[in-house]
């Protein structure tokens, strides 16, 4: 009997409710985005040109992408892709040419005068024996449109036999 009474109270209180929808009013967190790494400013999960003259050479590094180029009309060359590893004021890309060829680039959040504009980032690249200097900041560029040349670097499939 007891239990009768007592699950029929729990069913009187809870037809009490009134049939209204409660609405869940607690705050719910947004996801904010994590920055990526930064070096003097910018950001280096996002493009990065670094140029050098004297003799000329650019270097083009974004997520997934870092290319080379020796000469203001050349094709350029795709490096293997890495991530920076960060330490005090520098970034440092050790990678390799696609014949095995030692690559190091070094980023350091030191102003550097390019021309007539000043760029947040210095650059140096250690290809082999060889050491390049120059500047570094944020921007794309259009290595598609170079690699689309007429006259294509040779590569080994289309060298003769």
């Amino acid at each position: 009997m007891r239990l009768l009474l007592t699950m029929g109270l729990a069913l009187t209180l809870a037809a009490c409710g009134g049939g209204e929808d409660v609405a869940n009013n607690s705050a719910v967190p947004t996801p904010t985005p994590t920055p990526g790494p930064m070096l003097g400013g910018v950001d280096l999960d996002k493009p990065i040109r670094a140029t050098g003259s004297a003799p000329y050479w650019a270097i083009y590094i974004a997520p997934g992408t870092i290319a080379f180029a020796d000469a203001p009309k050349a094709s350029p060359t795709d490096f293997y892709p890495i991530s920076p590893k960060l330490a005090g004021d520098t970034a440092r890309f050790e990678t390799q040419t696609p014949k095995g060829e030692p690559v190091t680039i070094t980023l350091t959040a030191k102003a550097c005068q390019a021309g007539k504009e000043t760029l947040p980032l210095t650059a140096e690249v250690r290809i082999g024996d060889r050491t390049l200097r120059g500047c570094a900041g944020p921007g794309a560029y259009d290595w598609a449109a170079r690699r689309a040349s007429p006259t294509p670097a040779p590569t080994p499939s289309s060298k003769a036999r």
